[in-house]
């Protein structure tokens, strides 16, 4: 192989490895605000939030991030990236796209040898700023394995509706906490989570992976043309 076809061949394998490695993972809860800490920002408007019903979208991809994993019992991830958290509070929409902090991790504690252990779900974003700073999270957490026989994996889809009357929870909770450094007002509320999702799809090639992918093609197709020339 001559050093252009090597160059022209490293070009598509390094832009379809960026892109085939990358994964979206989505972190979605529903439920009802249980307290607000406060709420003088009306990021959701003014007047009090406790009662009303929300949804939490938290979204970020996996590339550059550390990924822990204990058999099939523990998956965490977490670093700097960027990410999107979507919050609805009553029909309104508040849609955060920054750099920032991440954390995401399962664990099934049904799955190893022992019956001691919890079942948990949890992601996690935040952000600072020297003008604004916000986090959000939210997860679950069994005492008495709700996810007994399911693989902890990060890459399985996994959803459910919260059932008080079936399992014990250690945890269901869901908090969001915007402010705004420059004046001081902030909007701070918790919820308790009825329903709980994570999925995970393949991300799309980034515009550089794409454009790598095709310039090692146009220098592998320019190699091959060269090659089929008489001497």
């Amino acid at each position: 192989m001559s050093a252009k076809s090597f160059l022209a061949f490293a070009l598509v394998a390094s832009a379809w490895i960026s892109s085939a490695q990358a994964t979206i993972l989505t972190t979605t809860s529903r439920g009802v605000i249980s307290s607000v800490a406060q709420n003088n920002l009306d990021e959701f408007g003014p007047g009090d939030l406790v009662g009303k019903r929300y949804q939490m979208t938290l979204t970020f991809d996996d590339t550059g991030a550390t990924r822990d994993h204990y058999l099939n019992q523990y998956d965490g991830l977490y670093g700097l990236n960027l990410f999107s958290a979507s919050i609805t509070v009553d029909g309104v929409t508040r849609n955060y796209r920054r750099t920032g902090h991440f954390q995401q991790q399962t664990a099934n504690g049904a799955s190893t040898a022992s019956a001691w252990g919890s079942d948990q779900a949890f992601a996690g974003v935040n952000w600072t700023t020297q003008d604004e700073s916000m986090y959000a999270y939210h997860g679950i957490e069994s005492v008495n394995h709700l996810f007994a026989g399911a693989n902890a994996s990060l890459t399985t889809p996994f959803s459910t509706t919260v059932r008080p009357d079936l399992y014990d929870y250690a945890m269901k909770q869901s908090q969001f906490g915007y402010n705004d450094v420059l004046t001081g007002r902030s909007t701070v509320f918790y919820g308790d989570i009825q329903e709980f999702s994570m999925s995970t799809v393949a991300a799309v090639p980034e515009p550089v992976s794409l454009a790598l992918l095709g310039l090692g093609a146009l220098a592998m197709l320019g190699a091959r043309r060269r090659a089929r020339q008489p001497a």
